[in-house]
């Protein structure tokens, strides 16, 4: 009597796909695309299982089929609780970036209102318009909005632009006061900068000629430092990138880099870096 040959027993392909799906969907959890292969492996897991108890053991793969399901639901658990790590740190960068954009602009609308107040002889509490300014700002006044939908406060000339937003604001201080500003105009906060020394003209409420050109010079210095922030926000540079002229022409009020005054040299420096003169006096503070 011939022995018949013994039954051969084949894995569920069912239930090995699903082991693979659960695998995957615990390594690629790392870059957020884990569930994606997560579900599939459930159902194929289920379905794997199903089969091979109506198969009365013809199908092999159970634990296969049980390691896809297990590996699966992991996965799938683990969603909640990377949400909860990954969604106030994206709301934090987020605000964050929109918060550096917004002042940005801010500082943009600051030496805008510096170059207007300096070429027409301005004092120091005169407040200008959009429009004044539209001249000085690469696409007009109305081209800066925050992100946030905040709304720009101008100002006077000795204060900063402001945002409605809270916390769009940076703090900066002043140096400039105009040849034709008298004292009893200047803020009661108006210094004169610590590296000028004063010197005495013929007209005693006017400024010296050497300190009129200083401060014009601060001034194009804070427009090249403002071009540099418009250039990096526009075209996402980083820290430590050195623009050309070139680079800062679209930027600038004008079109074209200003000029010293006193015929000193500029150098736009890195980003991260204050524009310098050549001309020893000449110079921004450590946050323009």
């Amino acid at each position: 009597m011939t022995t018949p040959p013994p039954l051969t027993v084949k894995n569920s392909g069912m239930a090995t796909a699903s082991l693979v799906l659960g695998i995957l969907s615990l390594v690629l959890m790392i870059i957020c695309i884990g569930p994606l292969f997560a579900i599939p492996a459930v159902i194929l897991g289920h379905i794997a299982l199903s089969r091979i108890r109506k198969s009365g053991g013809m199908i092999g793969g159970g634990g296969l089929a049980i390691g896809g399901l297990v590996t699966g639901y992991i996965s799938l658990a683990l969603i909640p609780l990377l949400a909860a790590i990954a969604l106030p740190n994206f709301v934090k960068a987020r605000d964050t970036a929109q918060k550096n954009a917004c002042i940005n602009n801010l500082r943009v609308i600051d030496g805008a209102k510096q170059q207007w107040a300096l070429e027409n002889s301005k004092p120091a509490d005169a407040v200008p318009t959009a429009a004044d300014l539209d001249r000085y700002i690469p696409g007009g006044h109305a081209h800066l909005h925050c992100p946030r939908d905040g709304e720009y406060v101008i100002g006077q000339v000795d204060e900063a632009a402001t945002c409605s937003i809270p916390g769009h604001d940076f703090s900066h201080s002043y140096s400039y006061a105009p040849a034709n500003v008298q004292p009893s105009h200047r803020p009661p906060f108006y210094r004169r900068p610590s590296n000028i020394t004063p010197t005495h003209s013929t007209t005693s409420n006017q400024q010296s000629p050497e300190t009129v050109k200083t401060e014009q010079c601060k001034a194009n210095l804070r427009t090249i430092a403002s071009a540099k922030r418009l250039w990096q926000m526009r075209f996402h540079k980083q820290t430590g990138d050195v623009p050309s002229e070139t680079d800062l022409a679209s930027c600038l009020p004008s079109g074209k880099m200003p000029t010293c005054p006193d015929s000193g040299t500029y150098e736009i420096g890195a980003l991260g870096e204050n524009p310098t003169c050549s001309m020893p006096g000449h110079e921004l503070p450590q946050n323009p």
